[in-house]
């Protein structure tokens, strides 16, 4: 008996399986929310009334719509109950609203169910924007207190700006929300204008950049005589702060001797090529910015060093001889012609920045510190490089 029972269960299990979803399928079918019905057909009769002007019908309806709301449902978005309220001139709910928006109520409005997107908010801005100077007017008329005045004014240029209403941009925003935090420094409003209102991006002080250069190099005196003149391969890191810039340099210059030159127990034949390398640090200050142009002279400490290349190991000068070099300071001028902008010239950078390339024409003049040390080696090195190179900043919002 038990096995015939067991049987025809397991026969009736895909029917009773069958009929289940049969079941929900049909629930699914008929399911209605008649909650979210009643909100959205609200919404569309208050869409007609508010094309019709009816004022005290779009009151009632918004009421009742708000009624509606709870935990689960949401009835009318935030910033359309906002221009709804300054359509209809209910200004002490307006900063109900305005002052009861935090981190909860953010969070809570995610979780709601929400109305189907209409046109209410479309007709709501275009009845508000064309209708603005007659609302900020009613607005001066009825409100006494001037720093509300002002804020809510503020605000409803904030709400009615976009990139489709050219009347109002970002930047008159700003001018805006510059003269109300200028007018009321103390204001409750002031957190919100400067995190909502005013938006505006600035450059940091400080900036980083870099190099690449190449150029001419010209000893003078008794080095003229021993070295000829040298063409640099070099690179270049900026570190500015401000109107101060730090140039961490390293010049590498390929020329010859003049002639030939005992030092250190050897002779380094006249012809043969030789290293002049001019590692330096020089501190430059901006005196002109223009358009097209950038002048900072500057001032530094570094090194001259002349020696043998790699390729005369294998003579017997070249250990010997080693490397001639002095202390050196270092003044002079740069002149940076802009590129262009680019968001991203320093791409190891990990944020926002602002960036610009530039061509520098770089012009210094070199005194070695020699002294009695290297006897018949005085002289200075004029030298003039052409290099590209950016700078960026890191961009930030200003609040």
């Amino acid at each position: 008996m038990r096995k015939v029972l067991f049987f025809l269960s397991f026969l009736l299990l895909p029917i009773l399986a069958t009929a289940q979803s049969s079941q929900l399928k049909n629930e699914i079918l008929n399911y209605k929310d008649t909650t979210l019905d009643f909100i959205e057909k609200g919404r569309q009769f208050m869409i007609n009334k508010l094309m019709d002007g009816d004022m005290a019908k779009v009151r009632e309806l918004k009421n009742e719509l708000l009624l509606e709301e709870n935990e689960k449902y949401m009835a009318i978005y935030p910033y359309e109950i906002r221009l709804l309220l300054y359509w209809l001139g209910d200004y002490d709910e307006l900063f109900y609203f305005i002052n009861s928006t935090d981190e909860q109520s953010e969070a809570q409005f995610n979780k709601k169910i929400k109305p189907a997107h209409d046109v209410l908010l479309v007709n709501l801005l275009a009845v508000l924007r064309k209708d603005r100077s007659k609302v900020e007017n009613n607005i001066t008329h009825n409100i006494s207190n001037l720093e509300n005045r002002d804020f809510l004014i503020l605000n409803l240029r904030y709400l009615l700006g976009g990139k489709d209403y050219p009347d109002i941009t970002q930047q008159s925003l700003n001018a805006d929300a510059d003269t109300f935090l200028l007018k009321h420094p103390e204001s409750k409003y002031t957190g919100y204008t400067r995190e909502n209102i005013r938006y505006k991006m600035v450059q940091s002080n400080w900036g980083w950049g870099f190099e690449f250069f190449s150029g001419y190099g010209l000893c003078t005196n008794q080095l003229h005589d021993k070295f000829q003149s040298n063409v640099p391969f070099g690179v270049d890191f900026d570190i500015a702060y401000k109107n101060w810039t730090l140039y961490l340099r390293d010049y590498i210059g390929i020329g010859s001797t003049y002639q030939n030159i005992s030092y250190n127990g050897a002779v380094w034949p006249k012809g043969a090529k030789a290293n002049t390398i001019v590692p330096e640090a020089s501190l430059g200050y901006t005196i002109l910015t223009k358009k097209h142009v950038q002048i900072s002279p500057f001032a530094g400490i570094g090194a001259l060093d002349f020696s043998p290349t790699e390729s005369q190991k294998d003579e017997s000068y070249y250990t010997q001889v080693g490397s001639i070099s002095a202390f050196t300071y270092t003044v002079g001028l740069n002149l940076d012609i802009p590129l262009g902008k680019s968001s991203n010239a320093m791409p190891i950078i990990s944020y926002s920045e602002n960036g610009k390339w530039f061509l520098r024409l770089r012009y210094a003049y070199v005194l070695p510190q020699f002294g009695l040390k290297y006897s018949g080696f005085e002289g200075n090195m004029h030298y003039f490089t052409i290099g590209i190179g950016a700078i960026a900043h890191k961009v930030k919002r200003d609040l």
